[in-house]
């Protein structure tokens, strides 16, 4: 056992020193670094100003409306600026050249095609109950009637939704697609590595002296070493803004959901890592590898595509909770399902304990493929030669040095 893992460290100190040194590796890593950088920076920067609202009147904005948009605007916050115009036709223009949020003229109260927040509605609120207090006391109410009749306020709205926390979710979403573009992009690289060693016959001087195993092990790993490298130098700036700050932005718990993002990549990376470097060991040509690992390929999109459409859309309806359980998809749905906040804890310990196990059935698949594969060299490896017993190749090997010892030709 010693020595196996003396034979597989070496492989994955010669493959982590040749992604380290690779121009790739070093390229992702600042620009991953750079975004990590304008994540936690710039939406301190861009959020620091309140949203200001515009109104537009014909003259001078009616004071009791002024004060009663200041109650408001300091409940919300935002800001109110107030444009003094001539006649009607100048609010309206306003309005549509958007040099206003919102334009009253008498009765009219103009708003744009397409209105952005809230604040018209506020607007047009606040007159409704300022027309009514003057009504009430039109009607012979006293000040203090009226006051009552203002403090009913209507029940407590309570959203209930499949997102408790927008910016929880808007966090997992993100998580999600961090995740889909590491596992294909690593993917990638290993069935490329892999099909190069190959075709260079690289992998043939390693047989020489390692076990097919640790070849395919110390591949995959050093791989995967390198990318969740990145992968922190992007989440671990973000995690500790979310733990240790207050930004609107960000919630505390994302830091939480960040971490588990991280955990579920080492999943997933074990989950499809092994069956990209089978997939790579099939082809003769490194041109060849993408359409060799198609098949999983398809399965990590397909994880993604359900996440996007599925899961985020309603993370508590049956299927959500059956992509998010089920092995293939677990690593790509549930940091998603996970962010929303419906998700038991049961459910997340026991969708990484099936990861993990299918992981492990599937290392335990592709070592066979892989050294089946790794020794067949000059065309493509068929199926039926991984499903033979034993190593197919060796044996088409030495019928030909029989046939050449007697002198005799293969078709002969």
């Amino acid at each position: 056992m010693g020595s196996w893992w003396s034979g597989m460290s070496l492989v994955l100190r010669r493959g982590l020193a040749e992604q380290v040194r690779s121009r790739t590796f070093k390229v992702v890593l600042g620009l991953l670094l750079l975004l990590a950088v304008a994540a936690v920076t710039i939406p301190r920067l861009v959020g620091t100003g309140t949203t200001t609202y515009t109104l537009a009147t014909v003259g001078p904005a009616p004071a009791d409306l002024t004060a009663t948009l200041g109650l408001a605007a300091r409940a919300v916050p935002f800001e109110i600026r107030y444009l003094e115009l001539s006649d009607d036709a100048q609010v309206r223009a306003s309005v549509r050249d958007e040099e206003a949020t919102a334009g009253l003229s008498d009765t009219r109260l103009y708003v744009p095609e397409r209105v952005t927040g809230t604040f018209p509605a506020i607007v047009s609120q606040s007159i409704v109950a300022l027309d009514t207090e003057h009504l009430l006391a039109e009607l012979g109410l006293t000040p203090t009637q009226v006051q009552q009749l203002q403090s009913v306020r209507p029940p407590e709205q309570v959203p209930v939704g499949a997102l408790t926390d927008t910016s929880r979710a808007a966090v997992g979403f993100a998580v999600g697609v961090i995740l889909y573009l590491a596992l294909m992009f690593s993917g990638t690289l290993i069935a490329t590595t892999v099909a190069t060693e190959k075709s260079t016959r690289i992998s043939e001087v390693l047989l020489a002296v390692l076990r097919p195993s640790q070849i395919l092990v110390g591949t995959v790993l050093a791989v995967g070493v390198a990318t969740a490298a990145q992968l922190l130098v992007l989440a671990a700036p973000i995690a500790v803004t979310a733990w240790v700050t207050d930004a609107q932005w960000l919630p505390s718990v994302a830091a939480v959901d960040i971490s588990l993002g991280v955990l579920w990549f080492l999943l997933g990376f074990a989950l499809f890592g092994f069956l990209y470097a089978a997939g790579g060991a099939l082809v003769d040509k490194v041109t060849d590898a993408g359409m060799a690992v198609l098949p999983v390929t398809a399965v990590v999109i397909a994880g993604y595509v359900l996440g996007v459409i599925v899961v985020a859309t309603d993370p508590v309806m049956t299927w959500s909770v059956f992509f998010s359980m089920f092995p293939l998809t677990a690593p790509l749905t549930m940091p998603i399902r996970w962010a929303a906040g419906e998700v038991p804890v049961w459910q997340l310990v026991l969708s990484m304990v099936l990861t993990a196990a299918t992981a492990v059935a599937f290392v335990w698949v592709t070592s066979s493929v892989y050294r089946r594969a790794l020794v067949i060299t000059g065309r493509r490896v068929r199926i039926r030669e991984l499903v033979r017993r034993g190593p197919s190749a060796r044996p088409h090997f030495r019928s030909r040095r029989v046939w050449s010892s007697q002198g005799r030709s293969p078709e002969g």
